[in-house]
């Protein structure tokens, strides 16, 4: 067994992406979908199903039915990492509880562009996944850039 395949590799992972769940409010598969890709070395599909099985929604069963069906979940990834998502999750809403509406919204503005990029970035292809990740870390530097130059210009009014 890889030590990526370790239990508390995959705890590890559960509540990095329970934090980021938590704190920005958003599924989880932003993050779980490009690491299952890339560490795990998943195909598209069995990320997406995997992804869904993790966060499993009710609004989700029809979904990860069919992903069962066509075999594209990893059960023994989901059921190592559910527990730390769920940990995570907790810790992660905590933090946005905490911290500023405005510098909330600026990571999360943040994590909307990367995510963008990357999804437009990853029709490329998967050979070209560190390629899409660079250029998405760029394109999200670059906003971050134009929010500071914006906020400069219109403190220079």
């Amino acid at each position: 067994m890889s030590w990526i395949q370790h239990p508390a590799s995959l705890l590890a992972f559960g509540l990095f992406v329970g934090v980021f769940s938590g704190l920005m409010g958003l599924g989880g598969g932003a993050v779980i979908i490009p690491m299952l890709v890339l560490v795990f070395e998943f195909s598209q599909q069995k990320a997406h199903g995997t992804s869904l099985a993790m966060i499993l929604s009710p609004t989700q069963i029809p979904a990860i039915l069919n992903y069962h069906r066509e075999h594209f979940i990893d059960w023994r990834l989901v059921l190592w990492v559910l527990p730390g998502m769920l940990a995570g999750s907790y810790f992660g809403s905590k933090i946005a509880t905490s911290i500023p509406q405005n510098a909330l919204k600026l990571v999360f503005g943040l994590i909307l562009v990367y995510v963008a990029a990357y999804t437009i970035f990853g029709i490329l292809g998967r050979q070209h996944l560190l390629r899409t990740l660079v250029l998405s870390g760029v394109l999200t530097v670059i906003a971050l850039g134009m929010f500071f130059a914006a906020r400069w210009y219109d403190a220079q009014a």
